[in-house]
C-alpha cells in the first residue's frame, strides 16, 4: 500500500511538471502568435475606428517571389527584365510603400489592399463606399511617419465630393480618420484627378483636375471665381493651406499651380526638390511639365507647346505671380499618360539613375527620359528635338517597355527596384537587372 502511495506520488508529480512545461511552451507560442496577429491584419472596430495594419518591418531581405507569367511585359533593354510580383487586384488606381516589405494598394471601387512581407493579404484593410462613375473612386493614397492620406470620390447628400482623408498610425493600428480637404465632385464625372504625393518638404501635394467646369481656374477671364479645380493643391498634413504663392489673396492660398486640365502623375526630382507632372490633353497634347510654384498649365486656353496654338500668354488668366511655360515633352496624339516617376537609385544601373520614367493607359507602355545637365528639362534628339512625339517612329524611340497593361502608378521601392502598377491586368511589376 506504501508502495502503491509513492508511485501515485511520483506519476502526479510528472503530470504537474508537464502541465508547467506545456504551459511554459504555450505562453512562449502565444507570445509569438500574439506578436504575429499584431502585425497582420483584423476586422475594424467600428466602435473606435480602427483596425490593425501591417507591419513596418524594414528588413533588406526580399520578400517577393516572382509570379510565373507567360505574357509579361518586355523591356527594350535586355540587360533588364520584368517580374510579375502581385497579381488579383482588382483596378487598382496608387500604391504606397510602408517599411521595406509592406504597400496599400488603392482600387477604384474602394477597397484598401495590403501587401505584407511579400503576399497579397485576403481581405481589405478597408472599405470605403465611393462613387465609381467614369473616373471617380478611390483614387490616391500617400504615407509619410506616421500617417497615410486617402484620395476619393464620394456621394454627401445630393452631391458629390472629392474628399482627402487622413489616419494616424498608432501602435500598429489606423485610428482617427479625419477629413482634411472636400473638393468638388462635379459635374464631372471625369478629370477628377487623385495623384496624392509628400513633397521633401513634408507638406502634402494633391491634384484634382477640371471637372468639366469653366472658370478663372480654367483661363476665362469672366468665369466663376476659384473653386479648387484644375489645381495642384500644396497643404499641411492637416489640410491647412501652405501654398501663399499667387499674391497673397486668402482664396488662392492653396494653390501651387493651376490650370491643369487633368492629371494622373506628380514626382519630385530626388536631386533638385522640383515638382513634374503629366497631364492629359483631350483629342491632342498629353504633356510633361516642371511645375514652379505659381505655374499655369494653360488649360483652356493651351495644350501642347503655345508656338502649335492658336493663342498666346496675354489670353490666359494670370494671378500676381503665376507664369507659363511650355511642356517640357508632349505626344501629338494623346496616349492618356498617367504616372510619372524619377529612378531615385543606381540598382537598374548608373545609366538609368535619377531618369524620368512615364506610364500610359492606352497602350501599355513605359516611357524613359534622360534629364538635362541643369535638369530643367529633358535630353532630346533628332526629330525628338522639338519637344513632341508626332508619329510612331517617334513614339517608338521614347518606348522602355511595352505590355504593362494601364499603367496607374510608378515608384522606385525600398529596394531600389522599379515598381510598376497595372490597372488593367491587376498586377504589380517590378523591372530588375537580368542577373537578379
Amino acid at each position: 500500500m506504501k508502495g502503491a502511495n509513492v508511485a501515485v506520488r511520483k506519476f502526479v508529480f510528472a503530470i504537474t511538471v508537464a502541465i508547467v512545461f506545456a504551459v511554459a511552451i504555450a505562453a512562449v507560442v502565444g507570445t509569438n502568435l500574439l506578436q504575429r496577429i499584431s502585425t497582420t491584419l483584423a476586422e475594424p472596430d467600428r466602435a473606435n475606428n480602427q483596425m490593425i495594419i501591417i507591419s513596418t518591418n524594414t528588413s533588406k531581405s526580399d520578400p517577393f517571389v516572382a509570379i510565373s507569367d507567360p505574357s509579361l511585359p518586355q523591356l527594350k533593354d535586355r540587360s533588364l527584365k520584368v517580374e510579375k510580383l502581385i497579381g488579383g487586384l482588382s483596378e487598382p488606381t496608387s500604391m504606397t510603400f510602408i517599411g521595406g516589405k509592406n504597400m496599400l494598394i488603392t482600387q477604384k471601387r474602394g477597397d484598401v489592399q495590403v501587401i505584407n512581407d511579400g503576399a497579397l493579404e485576403k481581405k481589405p484593410l478597408l472599405s470605403f463606399k465611393v462613387e465609381t462613375a467614369s473616373e471617380r473612386g478611390l483614387l490616391g493614397v500617400a504615407y509619410t511617419k506616421d500617417k497615410v492620406f486617402f484620395y476619393l470620390t464620394e456621394q454627401s447628400g445630393f452631391d458629390i465630393r472629392n474628399r482627402v482623408y487622413c489616419y494616424d498610425i498608432q501602435n500598429g493600428t489606423l485610428t482617427g480618420k479625419k477629413m482634411i480637404l472636400d473638393l468638388p465632385g462635379t459635374p464631372g464625372p471625369n478629370h477628377d484627378g487623385g495623384k496624392i504625393i509628400i513633397g521633401p518638404d513634408g507638406y502634402l501635394y494633391i491634384v484634382i483636375g477640371d471637372l468639366n467646369r469653366n472658370g478663372m481656374l480654367q483661363n476665362y477671364k469672366d468665369g466663376p471665381a476659384p473653386d479648387n479645380t484644375s489645381v495642384i493643391l500644396k497643404v499641411g498634413l492637416d489640410g491647412a493651406p501652405a501654398a501663399n504663392i499667387l499674391n497673397g489673396r486668402s482664396d488662392l492660398d492653396k494653390y501651387y499651380a493651376y490650370g491643369v486640365r487633368n492629371s494622373f502623375g506628380m514626382a519630385f526630382d530626388p536631386r533638385t526638390a522640383r515638382l513634374w507632372d503629366t497631364e492629359n490633353g483631350p483629342d491632342k497634347y498629353d504633356e510633361i511639365n516642371i511645375i514652379n510654384p505659381g505655374f499655369n498649365s494653360g488649360w483652356e486656353r493651351i495644350m501642347g507647346p503655345i508656338a502649335r496654338s492658336q493663342t498666346n500668354e496675354k489670353d490666359l488668366l494670370m494671378f500676381g505671380n503665376a507664369h507659363y511655360s511650355d511642356p517640357v515633352f508632349s505626344w501629338h496624339q494623346p496616349v492618356g499618360v498617367t504616372d510619372i516617376e524619377f529612378m531615385n537609385s543606381t540598382k537598374l544601373g548608373k545609366s538609368y539613375a535619377y531618369d524620368v520614367f512615364v506610364g500610359d493607359i492606352n497602350n501599355g507602355n513605359l516611357y524613359h527620359f534622360k534629364v538635362n545637365d541643369k535638369r530643367n528639362g529633358l535630353m532630346l534628339q533628332g526629330n525628338l528635338s522639338d519637344r513632341v512625339a508626332d508619329s510612331g517612329s517617334e513614339l517608338s524611340a521614347i518606348t522602355f517597355g511595352t505590355g504593362f497593361g494601364a499603367i496607374t502608378d510608378i515608384a522606385t521601392g525600398p529596394d531600389g527596384y522599379l515598381y510598376i502598377l497595372s490597372y488593367s491586368t491587376g498586377s504589380i511589376y517590378r523591372v530588375v537587372p537580368t542577373s537578379k
